[in-house]
């Protein structure tokens, strides 16, 4: 049996994290793992190494550079488990489920897509500014995990309203088949909305979406928003008071994306509330 796996660095709304993760580990009735990754990627904060180096000093250097590492490595693998048993003490109060615990070494990616097979659906906590930057190595895990991914960038909200953004795409498909199969969120309104200048042919992939829900007993609403823009589906969002914003992820290939920049990308950078996505 697989698990909900909650990425946790102590720093990125760990808390909203956590609670979302509890949230999605009952509706699917799944033990939850909370995963700490130390990466060892030592930047010194205490030499210059701007300037040359004069004969004699190299050996002096390295040896510091090397006792600062182990510094900052003990610190991190100390304050990871300090998280993990936070989080597992919040989380067990609510959790229907086994409440795991794990603290591992490496590069964030390389580990998380090691899980793929054993996990069921991925939240990760990341930074949340106004026109923020997503991390590359978040992007690069929702572009290769074909697996649901939560992305908290709130706090935590208990889920009324879930907005669908349907293109038709298989991307989309996999999103309308896991939302109302063994969906993470139950019990909660669903709204579908299809950004499209065409009426005829988004009239046409609205219908196929609401009958998808509706062969599992849900009632949607759904609407075309006329154009492409994010902003379109960001506003919808707002203004109908929508509490996660579910879509299908990174369909362009890098090329297009260079060009074009990802609808996704541009998704991300904008809202402030959390993303459910499928790749």
């Amino acid at each position: 049996m697989g698990y909900v796996l909650c990425c946790i660095d102590g720093k990125n709304y760990s808390y909203s994290a956590c609670d979302y993760a509890v949230k999605i580990s009952n509706n699917m009735n799944l033990p939850l793992k909370f995963l700490n990754i130390v990466v060892h990627n030592h930047y010194s904060s205490k030499i210059d190494l701007s300037g040359s180096i004069v004969l004699g000093e190299r050996d002096d250097i390295l040896q510091e550079l090397a006792k600062e590492e182990e510094e900052q490595s003990k610190s991190a693998i100390k304050s990871g488990k300090e998280i993990l048993n936070e989080l597992k003490q919040r989380a067990s109060q609510t959790c229907n489920n086994e409440v795991i615990i794990s603290q591992i070494h490496g590069e964030v990616i390389d580990n998380i897509l090691e899980l793929e097979d054993e996990i069921e659906a991925l939240v990760i906590g990341i930074k949340s500014k106004e026109e923020h930057e997503i991390g590359d190595n978040v992007k690069e895990i929702i572009r290769n995990i074909h697996k649901p991914v939560l992305l908290v960038n709130s706090d935590y909200v208990e889920p009324k309203k879930l907005l669908v953004a349907y293109n038709g795409s298989s991307e989309s498909k996999k999103l309308l088949q896991q939302t109302s199969s063994n969906p993470l969120f139950k019990d909660v309104k669903r709204d579908i909305v299809n950004l499209n200048t065409n009426k005829i042919e988004s009239a046409t992939l609205l219908q196929e979406a609401k009958e998808i829900y509706s062969k599992k007993g849900y009632e949607v609403e759904t609407k075309t928003l006329d154009g492409t823009s994010e902003d379109l589906l960001i506003n919808y969002f707002n203004e109908n008071n929508c509490d996660i914003l579910a879509m299908g992820a990174f369909g362009h290939s890098r090329v297009k994306e260079f060009i074009f920049g990802s609808f996704t990308s541009k998704v991300l950078s904008k809202m402030k509330k959390p993303l459910l996505l499928f790749r």
